[in-house]
């Protein structure tokens, strides 16, 4: 998988055999022709642990740098190139040794090389005072034959490691995406909750007109049809102009009015709001369908509903309250509406909002208030 990554297809099994005899052959001379120049018969016994020491180091590199550079430790890398030191030294000493009563004084050069290494004991080869001279020996018979492996393990390790990331940024994205659709599906099955339950509460209203012969019956279901209308049309989108939201409030407080007549006082205070800021579609509107079926539908007794809006420096402040008969029968239909609007508070504005419940004796009242400020114009 790494090679196929990073270096194509073509770099199959048999390639990859074929690359790595060419390699050692290119070692094998480089390591010939360096030793060649002492001298003497014994070029072959360099060349032979020159690949030894080499080759170990080589294939032990493919796994253990790689790990250490998955992980990005440093200090074990830095460790293993001193063991790689200290392994060369012991290999050349014990060659030396090997060596030292076969080569001849008359081989002069070989001959110096092999007590060089030889005449402070095998302790001595790790002197301070000799790793100037052999560091150097070493830097160019082991670290740049190492160099390649070294280079392509890195960067077969840092491809792997940006594939991961990637992977791990598609991952995330494809989690961000999904948790947003799941998001937005979860908006639309509450705000398609609210619509029948508005649309129960209405059609109840009009059918008590009717039955009593109420002559604004007809002007009702007309503002019923221009509200429905803006339910289906107007509210597809995730926000809505404050303006018409307000208008669809003043439209459902005037169908309140012409239901409930003057057996309910019904106050309403609502500022004209010029700047066009937006707002989630019918939020606001089940707050007055609580007050209502919780007030004058429980029962008409010292009935009321107050509701006031204001928008101050951006802060949109709605009010809604009303009289609770508490000796009268609670509705039997539980409060799914004010239910799914704390939810979508919650989901739209998050901690842009506050929303205060008073439920006193007497009477029952919220107080809501969202910055505006921070949602899109």
């Amino acid at each position: 998988m790494r090679s196929e990554n990073i270096w194509g297809k073509w770099y199959t099994s048999p390639i990859r055999i074929i690359c790595h005899v060419v390699f050692w052959g290119l070692v094998s001379c480089l390591y010939y022709y360096t030793f060649r120049r002492y001298g003497g018969n014994y070029v072959w016994a360099f060349v032979i642990k020159e690949l030894v020491v080499t080759t170990s180091l080589f294939y032990s590199a493919s796994w253990l740098i790689s790990k250490w550079v998955a992980k990005g430790r440093a200090i074990p890398i830095l460790l293993f190139f001193i063991f790689s030191y200290f392994w060369w030294l012991a290999l050349t000493f014990m060659t030396c040794e090997l060596l030292e009563d076969i080569v001849p004084v008359q081989d002069e050069r070989i001959y110096k090389y092999v007590h060089y290494f030889l005449e402070d004991g095998f302790l001595g080869i790790y002197s301070i005072k000799k790793v100037p001279t052999l560091i150097l020996d070493f830097l160019f018979l082991i670290s740049l034959p190492l160099a390649p492996k070294l280079a392509k393990l890195i960067i077969e390790d840092a491809n792997i490691m940006l594939v991961m990331e990637k992977n791990k940024a598609e991952l995330e994205l494809v989690k961000a995406n999904l948790e947003r659709d799941n998001l937005k599906m979860e908006l639309e099955i509450l705000k398609s909750q609210i619509s029948p339950h508005f649309l129960f509460n209405t059609l109840n209203s009009i059918y008590r007109l009717a039955e009593r012969g109420d002559p604004n019956t007809a002007e009702t279901i007309e503002q019923l049809s221009s509200m429905l209308r803006y339910m289906l049309y107007q509210t597809g989108d995730d926000k809505i102009i404050l303006k018409k939201e307000i208008q669809f409030l003043r439209d459902y407080l005037n169908l309140i009015h012409i239901r409930f007549g003057e057996g309910v006082k019904l106050e309403v205070f609502i500022d004209e709001i010029n700047e066009p800021y937006r707002i989630a579609p019918l939020m606001l509107l089940p707050f007055i369908e609580n007050a209502i079926k919780h007030g004058p539908e429980r029962s008409r007794k010292d009935a009321w509903i107050h509701v006031s809006l204001s928008l101050n420096e951006g802060i949109l402040k709605f009010v809604v309250a009303n009289g609770v008969n508490r000796d009268s029968k609670e509705p039997v239909t539980g409060g799914i509406g004010l239910q799914n609007v704390k939810r979508r508070l919650e989901l739209k504005y998050s901690n842009r909002y506050v929303l205060d419940i008073k439920d006193e004796p007497a009477s029952y009242a919220i107080i809501l208030e969202i910055d505006m400020n921070n949602f899109e114009r």
